[in-house]
């Protein structure tokens, strides 16, 4: 974790070039983090949690956020040239943009997908082993990661993964907290409905690039308690938003017409 928190700071202290208070919630870690960031980071405001709060915990670092926007940045995602600013003033021009999530790419310079339409009820059976072999590049799946859209375009969409996501910190106030009992990717789609639900648009934004070491335990270790976990929270996202199913995938349709 480590590694990759420097990796962070570095791209934020080279790359942000807008004025930012970072501040990182550590979910209760035992391998040194906090006395590191305090000895090697000072200019890093720290939010020590004596338990793992899982998501929730960001809203201990959303609650002292002062600026006019908010950036979830994940420990493993890192900034590159311009792309902050580039999102900063994209936000400035479209008033009515809630949230954007930046171009997201492996650390090879592939493209990661990273906005999606709504889940189909059977995503998690069919993205773990055995299934994955014959559905991971199958219609249902493929249509829900959007992959058939050009991701060198900007547009509308239903969510935008949570690894990088620019919003204002308004709407966020009316919001409201973290669900905890959403887990692990399902956090990324409540919390955009609920951005949009507040008033703003979820756009993502093609424009910047923000490198991602994204890692998918939940398939290696399908039978983990992360990956239990997971199911668990994903079985919850699909009952709470059972009654507007129907409407959230009337809007992606909507969305993909333009």
């Amino acid at each position: 974790m480590r590694d990759e928190l420097e990796r962070c700071f570095e791209s934020i202290e080279r790359h942000a070039v807008v004025p930012v208070e970072t501040i990182l919630v550590d979910n209760a870690s035992t391998d040194g983090t906090q006395d590191w960031v305090k000895r090697d980071h000072p200019e890093v405001t720290l939010v020590a949690l004596d338990e793992n709060l899982g998501v929730a915990a960001r809203d201990h670092g959303l609650r002292r956020a002062e600026g006019e926007y908010t950036m979830f940045l994940d420990s493993d995602a890192s900034l590159t040239e311009g792309a902050l600013p580039k999102m900063v003033e994209a936000m400035e021009s479209h008033p009515d943009w809630g949230l954007v999530g930046p171009r997201l790419l492996h650390d090879d310079g592939s493209i990661q997908l990273s906005s999606r339409r709504f889940p189909p009820l059977l995503l998690p059976l069919l993205r773990r082993p055995p299934l994955d072999r014959f559905f991971e590049d199958g219609k249902k799946v493929n249509r829900h990661l959007m992959a058939d859209f050009d991701h060198r375009q900007t547009r509308p969409v239903l969510y935008v993964l949570g690894a990088c996501q620019l919003f204002r910190t308004s709407l966020a106030r009316t919001a409201g907290p973290f669900d905890d009992r959403v887990f692990l990717g399902w956090d990324d789609a409540d919390w955009c409905f609920r951005i949009r639900d507040a008033g703003g648009e979820i756009v993502y934004f093609a424009d910047a690039e923000v490198i991602h070491t994204y890692r998918r335990k939940t398939r290696a270790e399908p039978l983990s308690r992360a990956a239990l976990r997971q199911l668990r929270a994903f079985f919850y996202f699909q009952r709470k938003y059972w009654p507007r199913r129907h409407e959230l995938i009337e809007l992606e349709r909507r969305l993909d017409a333009g």
